[in-house]
């Protein structure tokens, strides 16, 4: 497949006059984890999506924007009858990660209840070992290599046809983009699933949201176990006792965990809406969502952690 050498030449001249950090593409991948091991074939499923810039990237869970894609369209229709119909096919991670090399930095963003937490993880970069193996993924000639990180052993395929030193999850570090990867027991498997090119109309910035609360793992993990335990009495303290939600559905739904679907109308936090909160929720009289996968019941309980040490 023809590559244009001019584009990537362009994109690495403007961000580097650029103040800011824009991602100037993104790569899709199909996500897969046995969360629980009791329960192997009901793993957690997501698309999940890396922003990526000259100097960082940013992981987060995809599927809010494709819910807000189906709304957008559905609303907009003629038809429109003021009842919405979503199909839930996957479990949004609420796990995000920006990778800053030059800063030395890896940023975690947990979302459960409504609030979003900001931590500083370790900076480390995985040991990888290249092979002289390739193979060809979505047209990309790619290589392989191989790392043990977190307690998994991993294989990744990256491409240096797409200049970009990182990939899904903390993966990174790469002469390539990884464009697939899955761990040797195929717990943990990220899919390539699509590239995309961004232009200057693309609103998204690899930053932490500046109303994200600064935190210590500990805090998070003491506050997220208080949500897991009883969702609606976490949201009802914050909120005073009073629950709306923005579209009709549950507001205690679940963020990450078992089959539970949030349903968001807006902007969601690190990625540029197709709705823009332009749509006049008043329209919406009922909301029904369907499994698109009937076989679709991932597990709430997780024994199997993405990461088994730190």
């Amino acid at each position: 497949m023809k590559r244009s050498i001019l584009f990537f030449a362009a994109l690495a001249f403007s961000i580097g006059l650029s103040a800011q950090e824009k991602p100037v593409a993104k790569v899709h991948y199909q996500f897969k984890h046995i969360n629980d091991t009791n329960k192997r074939d009901n793993p957690r499923l997501d698309e999940v999506v890396t922003y990526l810039g000259q100097k960082g990237s940013y992981y987060t869970s995809y599927s809010s924007e494709r819910l807000n894609q189906d709304i957008k369209k559905q609303m907009e229709s003629p038809g429109f009858d003021g009842n919405l119909v979503l199909n839930r096919s996957s479990t949004a991670i609420d796990r995000n990660y920006i990778i800053q090399p030059e800063e030395k930095k890896i940023l975690e963003i947990a979302r459960f209840g409504g609030d979003t937490f900001l931590m500083d993880n370790a900076y480390d970069v995985p040991e990888w070992e290249i092979h002289d193996e390739t193979k060809t993924i979505g047209g990309y000639t790619c290589q392989k290599a191989t790392t043990n990180y977190k307690g998994r052993q991993y294989t990744a395929w990256f491409t240096t046809d797409l200049p970009f030193s990182f990939g899904p999850w903390k993966l990174h570090g790469l002469p390539g983009l990884i464009l697939s990867a899955e761990d040797l027991k195929k717990e943990v498997v990220f899919e390539y699933a699509g590239f995309d090119k961004l232009d200057e109309t693309n609103k998204v910035l690899i930053e932490a949201p500046d109303y994200a609360i600064k935190s210590t793992p500990e805090q998070v993990k003491k506050q997220e176990e208080g949500y897991r335990a009883n969702p609606m009495a976490y949201i009802q303290a914050k909120s005073g006792g009073s629950i709306t939600s923005a579209v009709g559905g549950s507001a205690g739904g679940s963020a990450g965990g078992g089959g539970g679907m949030t349903i968001v109308v807006g902007r969601p936090s690190g990625s540029s809406s197709a709705l823009g909160g332009t749509l006049d929720v008043k329209k919406i009289n009922s909301v029904k969502v369907n499994s698109a996968n009937n076989n679709y019941k991932p597990s709430a309980i997780v024994n199997n952690p993405i990461e088994l040490k730190p």
